[in-house]
């Protein structure tokens, strides 16, 4: 009984989150996995909706975000980009913004669809992942997890971040998932029953008591910069690196910050440990990028390493 209602708090802060938001026509950044897809489902009940989905030809992205729109009964609209589309507006958003370089593969979608956006309030997903515990490096590494060190971490980024690019072109930004209700009702489950097995579990299960179709409520994450594709085109013109060896004082704790400092999927920077040794490779697309890219990394394994001798 106390799981149930722990699961009714969850649902009801969402639909009060996103019903809030639903002041006018809204746009979601769109990908077709649960997080982009509950708001979006949850805010058709209360004004017109535009699903703005971004990737290249045939990407996880695209090819999601189609069958999801489909299942929710909504319209889409795709902005398919090439590998040139890519990198020009990579080079505006890192100029715009001053991003890292692995921050501007994972928002470019973001910003694509917040360039194109037609509605006046742009609503996405971001958070689901830190509140919820959707990464995989929390099932993987659940001990040094922290789901409230993440959202507070979080919610510092969003107005230099997503709020900044919604301002840019005059929208709303809107995040359900950090809504002071959303976070305070994740706050009822344990850090290893938020997470589950597959990541993000009481979130799922929400979502198909809300109503939303259990094949979009089980799809595995697919990390944004990934799954629309924008990652591999970018990873291309990396052609500058730098190598790090790192040793810490146990395998365990090596192992704890290479989880800790890795990407969703190969990217930027590649990590192997063995013992106590974590060799590190970053890479960018010039010595000036490869510089930032590289104190961004350290920074990182600072942050992680600090936390786990705490």
């Amino acid at each position: 009984m106390v799981i149930e209602k722990g699961i009714t708090e969850i649902e009801n802060a969402l639909e009060k989150a996103v019903r809030r938001d639903c002041s006018s026509n809204v746009t979601v950044s769109f990908s077709g996995g649960i997080d982009s897809t509950l708001v979006a489902y949850l805010a058709k009940k209360h004004t017109d909706v535009e699903l703005i989905a971004v990737g290249i030809e045939d990407s996880h992205d695209i090819e999601a975000a189609k069958s999801a729109a489909k299942l929710i009964d909504s319209d889409l609209s795709i902005i398919t980009m090439n590998g040139d589309d890519i990198l020009t507006e990579a080079a505006v958003l890192q100029k715009k913004l001053n991003l890292t370089q692995f921050e501007v593969g994972f928002m470019l979608p973001f910003w694509m669809a917040a360039k194109n956006a037609k509605n006046p309030i742009l609503m996405c997903g971001q958070g689901a992942d830190e509140v919820f515990g959707g990464y995989a490096r929390f099932r993987e590494s659940k001990e040094d997890t922290n789901l409230s060190e993440e959202t507070q971490s979080l919610l510092k980024i969003i107005p230099v971040r997503e709020e900044k690019i919604a301002l840019l072109f005059g929208l709303e930004l809107s995040c359900p998932y950090l809504s002071e209700e959303v976070i305070e009702s994740s706050k009822l489950f344990s850090q290893n029953e938020l997470i589950g097995i597959n990541g993000k579990e009481k979130l799922r299960e929400a979502a198909i008591n809300l109503g939303l179709p259990s094949e979009i409520a089980h799809r595995k994450k697919k990390a944004a910069q990934y799954g629309s594709g924008s990652q591999r085109t970018l990873k291309k013109k990396m052609k500058y690196e730098i190598n790090f060896e790192l040793k810490f004082d146990t395998n365990k704790i090596a192992k704890s910050i290479k989880k800790a400092t890795d990407p969703e999927n190969e990217g930027w920077v590649e990590s192997v440990v063995k013992d106590n040794v974590m060799k590190s490779k970053v890479r960018a697309a010039s010595m000036g990028s490869l510089k930032e890219a590289a104190e961004d990394f350290m920074a990182c394994v600072s942050v992680a390493e600090s936390i786990l001798k705490k």
